[in-house]
């Protein structure tokens, strides 16, 4: 086979193909046109580029139009908008003599946005009938020449033939009558009756009339007259109670408990839910099982099929065959009370609205008689390991994550903390102070040490500065006192923090304690900028403190400080003078603020001259 491009013939074999450029442009035309935002079907072009034509007309010569300029589609228009009509059919009945046709109701829907057809028959319980969707929906044809079924061409008064089944039309809805009315002018006949049913009619016929003919009580509904019948020799299955009629009262009237199963006094018993069914058509029960997530159960919902429930152990007689039972009713299912359910105790303690509105209906109860009641018990709460008592071997962090966990985790360190106070250092003069555990020496007297916070991690390293020449023994030679790690306060198990340390405060390391008599000018000043965490160093907050213990005193406190200068020495003898209870932390506060004038802390106090 050779391909023949114009005057060049290549033969057409795999790599000697190509696309002939000089071929005409044969694209796929668009078919669609959109307005108003919504796409309609359109013309359909060719897809070729369009031919020069002629310059448009002049504006004089264009014609005007009575069309609007932009229309809604009609799947837009009349969406959701359903004509709908009221029709039956008849069904000729063959083999029957009490009828001889009967009568099918139906109802014709057309959707307007396509005057699209569907037809249904409304479903009747226990009719026998196939019933619900007679005709899907879809456009009916009405003739041979391709024509469609309108809203015109169905009309109430009148017959329409849909595939060789004629419908006789008796009423529409307000709605299709209307949208008629208006919207086509069509004159809509008023709305008719469906005609008798024969087997109504033979049926009415078979129902006495009690209140012109009374005749006495069927034996199935009169204990006298059931013993009359069965002492002339009635059959006993003839006297038995007539189920038919309660099933068809009944049918489909389930009445619905909600019930737990409390097992907990049992070997790995536990309390389940439950749901109760109680069918009125024939006085059975079932119990079907509710499955809780994560509850280690396979789902096996039905807990006991449908049966009768007995009420009571089977007795059986020793001398003959016979054995009696009797089993529950709905008069035995109360709310707040047990059932047995073979030897199994379920307690109601709900039932659904259907069964609240059964009940007060037909048994005269009230909604006092369905109380609420909440089996939610409170969860116990989950009980925690004892953690020993730390023996102060290793870090407190460390030696709890041994009873913790079998492998134990390294501790996740504050690294916001970390960050923020890396190179933070909080430093204080501190001497050794007497306690109960430790006698103070002369030799200790005499010692000063450096006791460094760091706030990255709460530790603290205790240093003593060399000094030659202080009468100290040679073997003291200083150097670092306290290796940096965590100090736990004297009985508990909880550390220092930074707001524990201020001035005149006493830290108790590993039973010798330390008396705090001095800080840093760096520490002074991160204390008074983070006065929250540090109260002592709120001048604030010391001074109402103070004024509020020289309250009634204040011509002895002007007295003492009016024109003078302030020192740590006269401010400590006036206020332990006053009785004033204060820290040297305070004192220190005070005299930064107030730099030695008198005169500045009287009027930070407040107090001015006696009259």
């Amino acid at each position: 086979m050779v391909l023949d491009v114009g005057d060049v013939a290549i033969p057409k074999l795999p790599g000697m193909t190509f696309v002939d450029p000089r071929a005409p442009v044969q694209r796929r035309a668009q078919s669609l046109a959109y307005i108003n935002g919504y796409a309609v079907p359109g013309e359909r072009s060719t897809g070729l580029k369009p031919e020069v034509s002629a310059p448009p007309p002049a504006p004089e010569q264009l014609k005007e139009t009575t069309l609007p300029m932009s229309t809604l589609p009609k799947f837009v228009a009349f969406d959701r908008k359903v004509l709908r009509w009221n029709c039956y059919f008849k069904e000729s009945v063959t083999e029957s003599a009490v009828e001889n046709h009967r009568v099918r109701k139906c109802t014709i829907y057309m959707y307007l946005e396509d005057e699209s057809v569907h037809v249904e028959e409304p479903r009747q319980p226990n009719s026998g009938i196939p019933q619900g969707v007679f005709l899907k929906r879809h456009r009916v044809p009405k003739d041979n020449e391709g024509g469609v079924f309108g809203p015109a061409d169905i009309s109430v008064g009148s017959t329409c033939t849909m595939y060789g089944r004629t419908f006789f039309v008796v009423s529409c809805d307000a709605f299709t009558r209307e949208y008629l009315a208006g919207a086509l002018g069509l004159e809509v006949a008023p709305d008719g009756t469906y005609p008798d049913d024969p087997i109504d009619g033979y049926r009415a016929t078979l129902k006495k009339d009690t209140s012109a003919n009374p005749y006495p009580p069927a034996p199935r509904d009169d204990v006298l007259a059931a013993y009359i019948e069965a002492a002339a020799g009635k059959p006993s299955n003839a006297l038995a109670p007539d189920k038919l009629k309660k099933f068809l009262a009944n049918d489909r009237k389930v009445l619905r408990f909600f019930a737990v199963w409390d097992d907990r006094g049992a070997l790995y018993g536990e309390k389940r839910p439950f749901v109760v069914h109680y069918y009125l058509a024939d006085d059975s029960v079932e119990v079907l099982e509710v499955s809780e997530p994560n509850s280690g159960r396979d789902p096996f919902p039905v807990f006991l099929r449908r049966q009768p429930l007995p009420n009571k152990p089977l007795e059986v007689d020793a001398l003959g065959p016979t054995k009696s039972t009797t089993t529950y009713t709905h008069k035995d299912f109360v709310v707040g009370q047990y059932i047995k359910v073979y030897n199994r105790d379920f307690y109601l303690y709900d039932a659904d609205n259907f069964t609240k509105a059964w009940y007060i209906e037909n048994e005269g109860m009230s909604e006092a008689d369905f109380p609420e009641i909440d089996i939610e018990e409170k969860p116990l709460p989950i009980p925690q390991n004892a953690v020993p008592p730390y023996n102060g071997f290793g870090g407190l962090e460390d030696s709890l994550q041994n009873c913790i966990a079998l492998i134990p985790k390294p501790i996740a360190p504050d690294f916001h903390k970390q960050m923020d106070y890396a190179r933070t250092i909080l430093r204080y003069k501190a001497k050794i102070a007497p306690g109960e555990q430790y006698e103070l020496s002369d030799i200790d007297a005499e010692r000063d040490f450096i006791l460094s916070m760091y706030l990255a991690n709460d530790t603290i390293a205790i240093y003593e500065p060399p000094d030659r020449k202080r009468n100290i023994p040679a073997h003291i030679t200083g150097g670092k006192f306290l290796e940096r790690q965590t100090v736990l306060k004297p009985g508990s198990a909880e550390k220092y923090e930074a707001h524990d340390l201020y001035v005149g405060a006493v830290v108790s390391v590993f039973r010798r304690n330390f008396v705090l008599t001095e800080a840093d000018e760096y520490s002074y000043q991160f204390m008074e900028q983070h006065p929250a965490s540090f109260p002592r160093s709120d001048f604030d907050q010391v001074l109402m403190r103070i004024r509020a213990q020289l309250e009634g005193m204040e011509a002895e406190v002007y007295g003492t400080f009016a024109g003078k200068e302030v020192t740590e020495e006269s401010l400590t003898a006036a206020l332990s003078a006053c009785g004033v209870q204060f820290v040297k932390q305070e004192v220190v506060t005070v005299l930064r603020k107030v730099a030695g004038s008198g005169d500045a802390w009287l009027a930070a106090l407040g107090f001015q001259a006696p009259a």
